[in-house]
């Protein structure tokens, strides 16, 4: 088709051959998997990502299949494209450094803006379409935590599959909900196969049965089943693009519109329910990674940046990297930072946070004591706390230029802290690791 050439030139583009260097051989399905989140993790900052997903949903009252293309490439600096195709639009989000780009390709209809301080500027309402280009800007960090959620798994004999025409010898790994670290939900179980390749250490193929539930009420549930099976043609953390690659022209039958988002009269609140600002911090101890006990007075007398979150938080993980930023620039001037994860498994946020190479304290909130007297409610949640106990800040972390505002606002000496925002990819660099 006509469209879809202009559109999505770069969906079916084929991967270079990956180097040939030395592996380890698995036999371990559990540490395989932690190696793979490893491979997600680190690397450049720049990354290539696709996928294509087939999806069945087969009842007594329903027949249903979908396939849904998703292309994520982020180059240097500020340049990225998402490109995405489903049943519920075609979109394309580029960045060409000085504008950013969204067009729905059905439609010809496109916004343009400045370049968010806060790119890609995703939609706050997710709807179908929307939500691809979404998880296709989330791939990497969500296979990551996909591979390292896991504590227990079976490993099946080794297979060679072929992915759009190459390939791939590759492990494979079997896995269920139950083997998940995090809580768990009675109503929901799935269990997920898993072709890693054994050269790049990068998923190849994911299979999925999926026994779940569509939500009438809290206590109200419809079983619900479905089976998704997902390729991923190519991922590269070092891709080679030019400024074409990023480069955005509306053709000229194609209409400019101020959103594309649904036009709500009343949107949900992005704000905590609780107004804790101007409150003391409360008297709270702390659980280190060893087990001894901490108290949250003990940090009284500079400031303090407390920030909830979890693992299996996503909004969490994408605010790691601008807290990042933060702590990188305030550790020297002061302010403390910490963090307290929400996880089932402590063991779960520390290989996390050292698998990014995050420096900062982390507590563990075992029994969800710090958070309930934090009057927490969502996370991931920021208290910014001055020198004399008094809560300055309480806001979702999430949101990086208003949390770097309180921050300067402590004093002359953060003051550069409420600059612009250089903002990287969720990726922390690491070791030079090129899958394709």
């Amino acid at each position: 088709m006509k469209l879809a050439i202009f559109a999505f030139p770069l969906l079916f583009a084929v991967s270079a051959a990956p180097a040939q260097v030395p592996q380890q051989e698995f036999t371990d399905p559990v540490a395989l998997l932690q190696a793979v989140a490893k491979t997600y993790a680190a690397g450049a900052d720049t990354f290539r990502m696709e996928s294509i997903s087939e999806t069945e949903q087969n009842g007594e009252l329903q027949r249903e299949w979908q396939k849904v293309y998703q292309t994520a490439i982020k180059g240097p600096g500020n340049l990225y494209r998402i490109e995405t195709r489903s049943p519920f639009g075609s979109y394309v989000q580029d960045s060409d450094g000085t504008y950013e780009w969204v067009y729905l390709i059905e439609a010809k209809v496109y916004v343009k803006r400045p370049l968010p301080q806060d790119w890609p500027q995703l939609p706050k309402i997710m709807i179908s379409g929307i939500n691809e280009v979404v998880e296709a800007w989330n791939m990497r960090m969500w296979l990551e935590s996909e591979a390292g959620r896991y504590k227990h798994a079976v490993m099946l004999p080794p297979e060679t599959i072929v992915v759009e025409g190459r390939s791939y010898p590759c492990y494979v790994v079997h896995v269920t909900s139950e083997d998940r670290s995090e809580r768990r939900d009675k109503d929901y179980h799935s269990d997920m196969t898993y072709w890693i390749d054994k050269t790049a250490f990068v998923f190849r193929k994911r299979v999925e049965h999926n026994d779940g539930y569509l939500f009438v009420t809290s206590t109200i549930h419809i079983p619900h089943h479905y089976d998704k099976t997902t390729i991923y043609p190519v991922v590269d953390f070092d891709p080679q693009t030019t400024a074409e690659t990023f480069r955005f022209t509306p053709p000229a039958d194609a209409k400019e519109v101020p959103s594309l988002e649904p036009n709500f009269d009343a949107l949900p609140s992005v704000h905590p329910k609780a107004a804790m600002a101007g409150q003391m911090a409360p008297e709270v101890s702390l659980t280190a990674a060893d087990g001894k006990k901490v108290e949250l007075s003990s940090y009284r007398g500079k400031p303090l940046l407390v920030d909830f979150w979890a693992t299996w938080c996503g909004p969490c993980l994408l605010s790691m990297p601008g807290l990042n930023r933060i702590y990188a620039e305030v550790k020297d001037k002061g302010l403390a930072v910490i963090t307290i994860d929400r996880d089932s498994s402590p063991e779960d946020a520390t290989a996390y946070l050292a698998r990014h190479r995050y420096a900062w304290t982390n507590f563990h909130d075992t029994s969800n004591e710090v958070f309930k007297a934090f009057k927490g409610d969502a996370i991931p949640l920021a208290a910014l706390i001055d020198a004399q106990g008094k809560i300055v800040y309480y806001d979702f972390s999430s949101d990086e230029a208003g949390l770097r505002k309180a921050i300067a606002a402590l004093g002359p000496e953060f003051s550069s802290v409420g600059g612009p925002v250089a903002r990287e990819s969720s990726a922390t660099p690491g070791a030079d690791v090129k899958p394709h």
